[in-house]
């Protein structure tokens, strides 16, 4: 599904929740955990296998700015800004949470036993291509795989040395953690 469905779908959700618990009396925190519960797990449904591009990415932060906004009550005239509303609320971005699940996957994706499909294919797909062959014609040049070398990118990691690793379940995990804080938007 397209993000900009996507996010259709949530407004029309938000919306048939509006009166009962966004525009009441709730508390902040309370609001916080419905969103992070009911509107989060919509949103990013499969987010880990999205290719993002910047238009995508803009779109995604856009609508989780627009939305802890608009559960804060604070209109759009008012000079607010974005970081202020993180610092608010606590949460973190929605790129921020797609980039740190595709990290995920893409870990779990290279500790699989080399028998089963989807790590004969990672590491079929991490190999050079042959020097003749190019992208059929119509293919989206944003593939998932160039994704994750882009989120790698910051922590000067290629493919094969992620690869080697994402191995280590523990190292792993602390990869993606400091990938998340040099992403500079995320909150600690």
């Amino acid at each position: 599904m397209d993000i900009r469905r996507r996010i259709e779908l949530v407004r029309t959700c938000m919306k048939a929740l509006n009166r009962g618990i966004w525009r009441t009396s709730i508390s902040l925190s309370t609001k916080l955990r419905l969103y992070n519960v009911y509107i989060l797990p919509v949103l990013l449904y499969k987010a880990d296998t999205w290719s993002m591009t910047v238009a995508s990415k803009r779109r995604l932060d856009a609508f989780d700015h627009w939305f802890l906004r608009y559960i804060l009550h604070v209109p759009f005239t008012a000079h607010f800004t974005n970081q202020e509303v993180r610092s608010r609320t606590g949460q973190t971005p929605g790129t921020s949470l797609v980039k740190s699940r595709r990290l995920q996957l893409f870990g779990h994706n290279t500790r699989a036993e080399p028998a089963q499909d989807h790590a004969r294919a990672l590491r079929a797909s991490i190999s050079r291509l042959p020097e003749d062959w190019r992208r059929p014609r119509g293919r989206p040049r944003q593939s998932w795989l160039r994704t994750v070398e882009a989120d790698l990118k910051p922590l000067n990691f290629g493919l094969h040395t992620a690869c080697r690793r994402a191995a280590d379940r523990s190292a792993w995990r602390n990869v993606e953690e400091t990938a998340m804080l040099l992403d500079g938007r995320a909150i600690p």
